[in-house]
């Protein structure tokens, strides 16, 4: 066998063999905020995100020796790269790291993710750890108001409809189980969205369907915000109808938020 041909067998042994100490760690914990990895130089990492646009981790290691040097996050509907996250020590505990990336894919804020961390062992042999993050909630909120009773004319003032009958259909997958829906704000008028409540939760996904006649004491408008939140962020509905216009009720405003 010729010097080159070593060489080169060489050199592919020496390849596989680094492949061959990479070691992969799953996350099998679902899209919890809490992981936790039965081995590895990791020990558990938890979401500390309060945004959609910012994604924060706690990563605890096993052990000081362990180390995490970079971290990359990744859409797990279309694979793409997403951020790379910031790397830092907790200043108070050297066991504990800080990781940090801006997220400002707006198409990508409702995909799963997947973070995979490069670490190392005490004994210096290297792991990618992943750990799954939920997209913010999935929300679709349909509702139609139809007048019902009589309209009230008021001199110096908006006129209303006494009544309104409601037709509500809302969907919601908040893609991680200990997440919650809550009515933000109604203007005083509780419709009961979520089975008669205004809340809702915990709960990973449910369908929630509302029709019914609501007296109107005078107000001009119909105002509801409703927010659904999970582990990596938030889903704002808001829904705005225009009850002082005698012939029908119109929508004035219809937005949907992610924060």
């Amino acid at each position: 066998m010729n010097y080159s041909r070593m060489s080169l067998l060489a050199a592919l042994f020496s390849s596989f063999s680094l492949f061959a100490v990479q070691q992969n760690i799953v996350d099998v914990d679902g899209f919890e905020r809490v992981t936790n990895y039965a081995y590895g130089p990791v020990q558990s990492a938890i979401i500390v995100s309060e945004r959609a646009h910012k994604l924060s981790l706690h990563v605890k290691l096993r052990g000081e020796q362990s180390d995490c040097g970079f971290a990359n996050v990744y859409s797990i509907k279309s694979y793409s790269h997403l951020s790379t996250l910031n790397v830092s020590k907790d200043v108070d505990n050297a066991s504990t790291l800080l990781l940090e990336a801006e997220l400002n894919d707006e198409s990508a804020l409702l995909d799963s993710k997947t973070v995979h961390i490069n670490c190392t062992d005490a004994h210096g042999s290297n792991y990618t750890v992943q750990v799954n993050i939920p997209g913010a909630p999935v929300v679709d909120w349909q509702i139609s108001l139809e007048p019902t009773g009589e309209f009230i004319y008021q001199p110096y003032s908006f006129g209303y409809h006494s009544a309104y009958k409601i037709k509500s259909l809302l969907r919601v997958n908040n893609q991680n189980t200990q997440s919650y829906c809550t009515t933000l704000a109604n203007r005083g008028v509780s419709l009961g969205l979520f089975n008669g409540e205004d809340r809702k939760g915990p709960f990973h996904s449910d369908v929630f369907v509302k029709n019914d006649v609501v007296v109107n004491y005078a107000q001009p408008v119909l105002y509801q915000i409703i927010e659904c939140e999970n582990a990596a962020g938030k889903t704002m509905a808001v829904k705005v109808f225009n009850l002082t216009n005698p012939n029908f009720i119109h929508t004035w405003e219809d937005q949907l938020i992610i924060k």
